[in-house]
C-alpha cells in the first residue's frame, strides 16, 4: 500500500500545471501561444526569461519531488516501484486531471524524473542531444523541437540497453513507458516534421 501511495502521490505532483497557473496570474492564454501546448516554453516565449525559468524549474523539480525525499530517507528501496512512481509524474504531466486530463509535453518533467533516476547521466545525454540540436539550428519550429525529443530518445536507448544488460532493467522499464507517453504527445508534431521532410515546401 506504501508503494502504491508513493506512485499514486507521484503522478498528483506531476499534475499540477504551474506554467498554466503561472500563465494565468499574468492573463497570458497558452492555448494562444505558438503550438498551444501549456508548457514552460511558451509561457516563456509569451512572458520571457524570467517566468520562463521559473516554470521550467517547477516543472522539472515535479519529476522529482517526492521522490527523491523517499529514496533519500531509504523508506523507498525498490527499484521498479520507483521507476513506476517517476513514470507516474511525467504521465501526471502529460495528462493532467487539472486539464482535463490535456496536459504538456512533459520533456521538462522527463528530466527530472530522469535526475531521480541516474542522477546526471540520462539528463547529460538528452541535455547534450538538445544543445547540440539547437546549435546546428538556432530558430526551430515545434515540429523541430519535437523531432529534437525523438532524437534525443533514441540516442538515450544507446545508453538504456546498456544499462540494463548491466542488470539495471528497472530503467528500460521507465525508458519504454517514457518514451510512449512522449510519443502520444508528440506523434502529430513527428508526422508533420516527416511528412516535411517527404514533401518540401516548394
Amino acid at each position: 500500500m506504501f508503494e502504491i501511495f508513493v506512485i499514486a502521490l507521484q503522478f498528483l505532483s506531476g499534475s499540477i500545471m504551474y506554467s498554466y497557473i503561472l500563465a494565468k496570474i499574468n492573463n497570458v492564454d497558452l492555448k494562444k501561444i505558438r503550438d498551444g501546448n501549456p508548457g514552460s516554453s511558451n509561457l516563456w516565449r509569451a512572458k520571457g526569461f524570467k517566468w520562463g525559468v521559473l516554470a521550467l524549474g517547477l516543472d522539472y523539480f515535479k519529476g522529482t519531488f517526492p521522490l527523491f525525499l523517499f529514496i533519500a530517507s531509504d523508506s523507498l528501496a525498490n527499484k521498479y516501484v520507483i521507476s513506476l512512481a517517476a513514470l507516474a509524474a511525467v504521465a501526471g504531466h502529460a495528462f493532467s486531471p487539472m486539464l482535463k486530463f490535456k496536459g504538456g509535453k512533459a520533456v521538462a518533467t522527463t528530466f527530472g524524473a530522469w535526475s531521480v533516476l541516474t542522477k546526471w547521466e540520462a539528463p547529460v545525454i538528452l541535455g547534450g542531444v538538445f544543445s547540440l540540436f539547437s546549435l546546428l539550428k538556432r530558430k526551430t519550429t515545434a515540429e523541430e523541437d519535437s523531432f529534437r525529443v525523438l532524437l534525443g530518445l533514441i540516442v538515450l536507448s544507446i545508453y538504456v540497453l546498456y544499462k540494463a544488460l548491466n542488470q539495471e532493467t528497472h530503467l528500460l522499464v521507465f525508458y519504454l513507458g517514457n518514451f510512449t507517453i512522449l510519443a502520444m504527445k508528440h506523434w502529430k508534431d513527428w508526422k508533420k516534421f516527416f511528412s516535411r521532410l517527404s514533401y518540401p515546401a516548394k
